[in-house]
């Protein structure tokens, strides 16, 4: 029986209506998928940004919120809000919360006495004690906003400490001399333990797009017993110890700084990071300085001045342009573990611009130095007790620009087995003066990389770079000197080189001198002839009849060290790892310039004497008919400092200062004078004071 048409019609209905769901299915669901997708990418992007959201939001909470505000008007405070009162000039905060402050108020002083977050808004705020710390965060954690616009200053105007530091900052319960507790016996001493303008024993952060200027009479600045973090505004610091000190962490997000120390700019006894920021540093001892791992992301520093530049046992460059002048190591991998356990040392470059005129080492690791990244500019020194690169561990290169110059007594090159990228060392026949042009080019003829803006003399030259091609020809000119050279291997010695292998440098010769040097991180040099003149920093003239017998054993029994130097006539049959035998000196020569003493004519050096004096590993260096017995023993694994250059191991720890780092004599005024250098933490002599850098690559080219 055939179906009516009138059912006919209704099957089709339901037909089309079950379609219809079904599509309007399939458009849910692909609606749904879609709106999970945004969801997905909207909490990516959140999740990026959770950083600056979470500053922004804590501005707004802060500047906008409900506050209490606290005005100085000649001198008078008053106080419209809760949580704070008012003793005279000292303003003490009992609860959490937020206090705005502007005015300006002398021989004041701001007590935090609260748990949980206290936020300060200065707005136009002028604080100055020359009594006591200015403030003190005794509990609780201190944020710190300088409104926008406004002009800020907390003023610690006490005289400079000249005592070795004081180490009750830990408690405030002070008592007096008969062990009985006495409130003024109390405040009186245990303000004197409080060593900075601002000074808290939790966190501190401070934020604004306003001014902020720290006078850190007494010691430091700004001082964190924990964490101390700057997000961004305008800051200008002086102190006469540290500027930005934090025991735990110290990190820089962002800011402009000008900074200003007798001691370290940037301290921790834990670690420092700088993410971003404009530092304009002079200090009188380190410009960054960790006890622990010193890391810089980004930002523009430029240190003036320093002792050291850059100082961590662990120093990590990833980014930045940074100019380092220092009077010793411009990035130096060293110090203790507060415990005594052992430590790794290393120095690890990625990225960044990097310009170091030092007065002693460039780059020195008492452990491993990487670079991966960057361009790097070695502007020094030019004396013979230091290295543009030095390291006791291994000498790794796998990417980035790195042009080293200066004197070749102690140059290295890089020896690490894990080196990839290819390197030139240049010995130059005479010697290049401040303000010659560096140039690398290839077979072309076409410019690679070149520096004109070198501030010290130098008779030896690294480049490496990732242009350099293995079978490709090179010329490297340096002031008037000029040579080619062939890529073969990881390290490519040209110049007045002698018959030196590998990584090593030859021992220096005089007449009829023989080379067969083969020792690790030191790239050749080249023979001296007779009567030679010693014409750059630190090297003493060379020549005379000597001879050096091949891959014999040293006489001196001086293990890693430097071999012995010898008058007319000498042996030398030294094979030190690291440092390969120096020539004999020739009669009645003329050390000509800074750093060695001339070594003469007639000497003799006997075996396996005593040392007349000098330091562990150095023998002695002498005059005319003068005797010399050295058998020292060097423990720096090849780095042979001069006579009177203690430099292995410089840093201080500053976790135990009275045994590694003599405090100064503080001057009243922050940066009026620089500390005197313990000796057990660094002799080098600075023998020259070279012009500074005004940035990383001033003057230098690379060309793609």
């Amino acid at each position: 029986m055939s179906p009516s048409p009138k059912s006919e019609n209704n099957f089709n209905r339901k037909e089309e209506l079950m379609k219809k769901n079904i599509k309007n299915k399939k458009n849910v669901a692909l609606s749904l998928l879609g709106i999970g997708m945004v969801l997905a990418l909207n909490a990516c992007s959140a999740s990026g940004q959770n950083a600056n959201a979470a500053t922004l939001s804590n501005a707004e909470a802060i500047t906008k919120g409900e506050k209490t505000v606290i005005t100085i008007q000649n001198d008078t405070v008053s106080i419209n809000g809760n949580g704070a009162t008012a003793d005279g000039k000292t303003i003490t905060i009992n609860e959490a919360g937020t206090y705005q402050f502007s005015g300006k108020l002398s021989e004041g002083q701001i007590k935090l006495k609260t748990d949980g977050n206290v936020n300060f808004i200065f707005d136009n705020f002028s604080l100055s004690n020359s009594k006591v710390a200015p403030i003190v965060g005794e509990t609780g954690n201190l944020n710190i906003y300088l409104n926008e616009n406004t002009e800020n200053t907390v003023s610690d105007q006490r005289a400079a400490n000249t005592e070795e530091e004081n180490t009750s900052t830990e408690s405030t319960n002070a008592q007096n001399g008969d062990g009985n507790s006495n409130e003024s016996a109390k405040i009186d001493t245990s303000e004197e333990t409080y060593d900075a303008a601002i000074y808290s024993e939790n966190d501190i952060t401070i934020s604004g797009k306003g001014k902020l200027t720290v006078e850190g009479g007494y010691e430091d600045a700004i001082h964190s017993k924990t964490n101390l973090t700057i997000e961004n505004g305008t800051y200008t610091i002086t102190a006469s110890h540290h500027g930005l000190n934090a025991k735990k962490l110290l990190t820089v997000k962002d800011g402009s700084f000008d900074i200003t120390t007798v001691e370290d700019a940037l301290h921790s006894k834990g670690d420092v990071t700088v993410e971003k920021g404009t530092i304009d540093i002079n200090a009188g001892d380190d410009a960054l300085h960790a006890d622990n791992t010193l890391t810089v992301k980004d930002g523009t520093i430029n240190i003036k001045n320093s002792n050291e530049g850059l100082e961590g046992i662990t120093v990590n460059v990833e980014g930045g342009d940074i100019a380092i002048s220092s009077t010793d190591d411009g990035i130096n991998a060293a110090g203790e573990s507060e415990d005594g356990s052992t430590v790794n040392y290393a120095i690890n470059i990625s990225g960044g611009k990097i310009k170091i005129v030092p007065g002693g080492d460039g780059i020195d690791s008492n452990g491993d130095l990487n670079v991966s990244g960057g361009t790097i500019i070695v502007d020094g020194p030019s004396d013979g007790g230091n290295a543009p690169i030095d390291y006791d561990g291994t000498a790794t290169v796998t990417g980035g620009t790195i042009l080293a110059s200066g004197n070749s007594g102690m140059f290295q090159g890089f020896n690490g087995n894990n080196t990839t990228q290819n390197s030139i060392v240049y010995y130059l026949s005479g010697n290049g003066s401040a303000g010659d042009t560096i140039k690398i080019s290839d077979e072309s003829g076409k410019e690679l990389f070149s520096a004109s803006n070198l501030a010290q003399s130098y008779n030896a030259v690294l480049y490496s770079s990732p242009e350099l091609e293995n079978g490709k020809t090179y010329k490297v000119s340096a002031g008037s000197n000029e040579e080619s050279v062939t890529i073969s291997d990881t390290t490519n010695t040209i110049g007045n080189g002698g018959m030196g292998m590998g990584m090593g440098q030859p021992p220096m010769m005089g007449n009829n001198g023989q080379n067969y040097g083969n020792d690790q991180g030191r790239p050749p040099m080249p023979p001296m002839g007779e009567n030679s003149q010693g014409g750059m920093q630190g090297q003493p003239p060379m020549g005379g009849q000597g001879q050096r017998g091949g891959r014999g054993q040293n006489n001196g029994q001086n293990g890693m060290g430097q071999p012995p130097m010898m008058g007319n006539n000498g042996q030398n049959d030294g094979n030190d790892q690291g440092r390969p035998p120096m020539p004999p000196m020739g009669e009645n020569g003329q050390g000509g310039m800074q750093g060695q003493p001339p070594m003469g004519g007639q000497g003799q050096r006997g075996g396996r004497g005593q040392n007349g004096g000098n330091d562990m590993g150095q023998p002695p260096m002498m005059g005319n008919n003068e005797q010399n017995g050295s058998h020292g023993t060097n423990k720096n694994n090849g780095q042979m400092p001069d006579s009177g250059s203690k430099k292995k191991n410089k840093s201080k720890n500053s976790s135990n200062k009275n045994s590694q780092h003599n405090k100064p004599q503080k001057p009243n005024n922050a940066g009026s004078a620089k500390p005197n250098k313990n000796e057990a933490n660094s002799q080098k002599q600075n023998t020259n004071n070279a012009a500074k850098p005004n940035d990383a690559t001033s003057g230098s080219t690379p060309t793609n």
